[in-house]
């Protein structure tokens, strides 16, 4: 299975002085802490995003669609005023189960039926990662596939713990793949961070390919 995608690369990185990350996610800010990047909030319209481009984007693989659509959300977060010598990096997150697409859910009962519904089945998770500075842009997407154990009852009270506990609606899909019992999850392909919200190894990789450098 293939996990990593390109999605767009222009111009050239020049020398990088200064990271930003794009979001106020800790898990995020956790896994760059070797870069110890400035950190600022963005907000961009996701939904209005994902729409236009579900109306737009002529892919026939769901899959492939909903990672473009990912891509230009994470594209979006870094539309801004850029400051020379400073790499900004923005990231999205999506679950795609059966040709659809999981966002945070709005409510408890929508987390249920979201997590409910990974039972007995593989779903996918897919991170978008921008870099852009002045003149360079790099937009790529990682896909990674988790499969869920078949459901049994003994499962329910861990069930209704997660959901009352660890917060999901705060979460694409309903879950943090750090936070989950162990019991729930049969098997992942691909690098697990990209569950957790970026994928550390492959982004590193591309900031430090063909850099000049930090002094």
């Amino acid at each position: 299975m293939k996990t990593v995608f390109d999605y767009q690369r222009e111009g050239e990185k020049g020398r990088i002085r200064r990271f930003v990350l794009l979001s106020t996610s800790p898990r995020r800010k956790e896994l760059l802490s070797f870069l110890n990047p400035d950190i600022q909030s963005v907000e961009v319209d996701e939904r209005a995003i994902e729409e236009h481009c579900m109306a737009t984007i002529d892919e026939q693989d769901f899959l492939t669609k909903a990672a473009k659509i990912c891509c230009e959300i994470s594209k979006a977060k870094s539309d801004l005023d850029l400051e020379a010598e400073t790499l900004y990096i923005s990231a999205d997150t999506i679950v795609v189960v059966d040709g659809q697409i999981y966002n945070k859910p709005q409510d408890l009962a929508e987390a249920s039926r979201m997590f409910r519904s990974y039972f007995g089945k593989s779903h996918h998770v897919v991170t978008s990662v921008c870099l852009r500075m002045q003149g360079f842009l790099e937009v790529f997407y990682t896909v990674a596939q988790v499969d869920f154990v078949d459901y049994y009852p003994e499962l329910e009270p861990v069930i209704e713990a997660y959901l009352h506990d660890k917060r999901p609606l705060d979460k694409a899909g309903a879950y943090g793949f750090q936070e989950l019992d162990p019991r729930f999850i049969r098997s992942i392909t691909g690098d697990m961070h990209t569950i957790i919200g970026l994928p550390v190894a492959e982004t590193s990789y591309r900031i430090f390919r063909d850099s000049k450098g930090k002094d």
